[in-house]
């Protein structure tokens, strides 16, 4: 039941914000914002009435429920809450509002900004898809809540740094530091891009060093790292993660889906120059070289929940250059080697969303309306089993 209804919810909000997200491309004005508005209201109706989807649901409930009824501000922001998520959670207990409109407005802060930040972009309706397929929706945004939300600031914010406007990066960055520490690691990123077209050129060497990095994470580099950096990461209230290390024999592991995801990563680099001269945006040169960072950071940084989570900002990236890709090789000339790399991304996204469907029952990606009370306590065991696996 819970397979069924997951598949039809999540295919069906990726098939519906990509066709009207499409139609608003065909018109102006006012036409324009309401086809621009529907996925916008279609995304924050499923993942802000969702029950129990993403493992720090609950945690965010009962910071909602219970802990807020004992802790005053001060002590939630010495808890290790940021201020902007607080702000959030006082607002809603200011209005008495049920628990299900604290994601209400946690999931319409990641996708206004995400909308916002590329508005103008042709390949928005496929980074829908993208964000759909890929599973970044369901296991990013509905897991690292506020850090997705900082994500989006940031993403929002990069409009300033194509247009060398200075004080609104530094502001939105600020914005996004009010909803996650970690982004503090975003505020020197302007005085790269906003001199500089682009960084990564040459496919040659950004395919050796992402395939250095493929490499390196069998070495277990992150101990090295851990030792010369550890003052910050207690700084940024990480010191909680540092034991937090994977098993890295199972994470350095190639099965079929990370040798796909390797082998797409290396098409998107051979046509990068291509890729970059059809679309001819600077916002996608800055785009692609963080996602150049981002692809190398999730192998380099493998056996770290910590270190993964603070290069989130640049591995998010992925799904939106796949959407780019996506776009590009449906509209460009049908040769052998756009055929291929077509192929190869939808493959890749397939196999992403079959992974995330057939795992649903495991974990707690299963959907669930927040009304469909009777369905609570099957997601409640799901919950609790899968806590008990992992201990």
């Amino acid at each position: 039941m819970l397979l069924i209804q997951s598949i039809l919810v999540y295919t069906l909000l990726a098939l519906l914000m990509f066709f009207f997200s499409k139609k608003a491309f065909s018109f102006c004005g006012v036409e324009r914002k309401i086809y621009d508005y529907i996925p916008l209201l279609l995304f924050v109706f499923i993942f802000g009435l969702r029950y129990s989807v993403g493992v720090d649901w609950e945690n965010y409930r009962e910071v909602y429920e219970d802990e807020l009824m004992g802790m005053s501000f001060v002590e939630m922001l010495n808890a290790r809450y940021e201020i902007g998520f607080i702000f959030i959670i006082y607002l809603c207990y200011f209005f008495q509002f049920p628990v299900y409109m604290l994601f209400v407005i946690i999931s319409a802060l990641q996708i206004i900004f995400l909308y916002k930040a590329l508005k103008d972009e042709e390949a928005l309706p496929y980074i829908y898809l993208t964000l759909i397929f890929t599973g970044v929706a369901v296991q990013g945004f509905c897991n690292v809540m506020r850090q997705d939300v900082a994500f989006c600031i940031f993403l929002y914010a990069l409009k300033y740094v194509k247009e060398r406007r200075l004080l609104p990066y530094l502001l939105f960055c600020g914005l996004a530091f009010c909803f996650h520490k970690s982004a503090v690691v975003l505020f020197p990123i302007y005085f790269f891009w906003s001199v500089r077209t682009s960084i990564f050129k040459q496919p040659i060497l950004q395919i050796s060093l992402f395939l250095g990095c493929v490499v390196l994470s069998f070495f277990d580099p992150i101990q090295k790292i851990f030792e010369n950096i550890e003052s910050l990461i207690v700084l940024l209230g990480y010191e909680d993660y540092i034991d937090i290390v994977y098993d890295l024999e199972i994470n350095s592991f190639l099965g079929p889906t990370r040798l796909l995801i390797i082998f797409v990563n290396i098409v998107i680099i051979w046509h990068s120059n291509n890729i970059k001269l059809f679309y001819d945006s600077k916002l996608l040169n800055i785009f692609y070289d963080l996602f150049i960072i981002g692809i190398c950071c999730n192998f380099l940084f493998l056996g770290s929940m910590m270190f993964l989570r603070i290069s989130l900002f640049f591995t998010n990236f992925a799904f939106i250059l796949y959407g780019y890709a996506l776009l590009y090789f449906l509209k460009s000339p049908k040769t052998k080697a756009n055929l291929f790399g077509l192929v190869v991304l939808f493959l890749s996204l397939f196999v992403s969303y079959m992974g995330l469907m057939r795992n649903v029952n495991n974990t707690t990606d299963a959907y669930v309306f927040y009304f469909q009370k009777e369905l609570h306590s099957l997601k409640d065991q799901q919950r609790d089993m899968m806590l008990y696996y992992r201990l």
